[in-house]
């Protein structure tokens, strides 16, 4: 009688090769979910804004009151995505746009004087605090006069 753990084992390696020669679409995305991640300026000013792993992750771009900017990926093991958001010379900095916890696939977020998600399954918004990590400091000089510079570099 074979053993019942090298059985299990081997219909596990036969499922996991299945779904990965599939040539089915639909498979790879109920295994790797796509995640949206929205941006909505629901202020009254334009706001500046850069978000990792996207096509607006290389430099700051305007997004203007009542408009929104859109991204999305595939959910392969735990993906964490961030923005960096300029509100106001007092309100900039970053946010996690996604992890694990913010248990969303469309994760909508309003930006007036603060991001806020909303959760859907809990049917409300979470504001999220903006932070800075070490050594990165903002230029009040830039050569677009409306436009803040960004630089990494220690904080003196």
């Amino acid at each position: 009688m074979a053993n019942p753990r090298n059985l299990t084992a081997l219909a596990t390696a036969v499922v996991a090769v299945a779904i990965l020669s599939s040539s089915h679409r639909a498979a790879a995305f109920d295994l790797f979910p796509e995640l949206e991640v929205t941006l909505a300026n629901d202020g009254t000013y334009p706001i500046w804004f850069m978000c990792q792993m996207t096509d607006k992750s290389n430099s700051l771009f305007q997004l203007q009151p009542n408009a929104t900017y859109r991204f999305s990926f595939l959910q392969v093991a735990f993906p964490m995505r961030w923005c960096y958001l300029y509100i106001s010379p007092k309100s900039h900095g970053f946010f996690w746009a996604y992890t694990v916890r913010s248990r969303c696939t469309k994760c909508f977020w309003s930006i007036n004087k603060h991001p806020s998600l909303y959760r859907g399954d809990k049917g409300r918004w979470e504001r999220q605090k903006l932070f800075m990590p070490p050594g990165f400091k903002m230029d009040p000089v830039s050569n677009d006069k409306d436009k803040p510079a960004v630089s990494a570099r220690p904080n003196t």
